[in-house]
């Protein structure tokens, strides 16, 4: 069995090796955008761009945490910011229901497609902040 060490070294070239392909799709995306002029194509491989540089920033991080200093997060920390995250909690499952109910209005392929995909992402913010909670209450198990 691997000891933790080789673990997080492992994790590393992992991490590493992922941004190296999320690179190539920041590249290609905007290769592809470049040769159209279809404002569909374009902002779906904007979409593509966008969730890719931030998915080799928080790449980054963790290979950050794992090189330079390691991940820290306190109850107090989440204590002082914990009100306004449950507010934007409630935002988020109003943009969900507006979504929904966008998607049940909509008549066209092309809009519903664009639709699902805010719904999806907004289903996804409001999955963070569930497992910011779960986070939070491994912290702080008597919140």
């Amino acid at each position: 069995m691997a000891t933790q060490k080789e673990m997080q070294e492992n994790l590393v070239k992992i991490m590493k090796k992922w941004q190296a392909i999320e690179d190539e799709s920041v590249k290609s995306t905007t290769e592809i955008a470049q040769s159209t002029d279809n404002p569909i194509i374009k902002q779906i491989m904007d979409i593509i761009r966008q969730d890719s540089a931030m998915h080799r920033r928080v790449q980054q991080l963790i290979i950050d945490s794992l090189e330079k200093q390691a991940f820290r997060l306190t109850p107090e920390e989440l204590g002082e910011i914990w009100d306004k995250v449950e507010n934007h909690i409630e935002l988020e499952k109003d943009t969900i229901k507006l979504a929904d109910e966008a998607r049940k209005n909509s008549n066209t392929l092309l809009h519903r497609y664009f639709i699902r995909y805010l719904l999806a992402d907004e289903q996804k913010h409001d999955h963070i902040l569930e497992w910011l909670e779960d986070i939070k209450r491994g912290l702080y198990p008597y919140a």
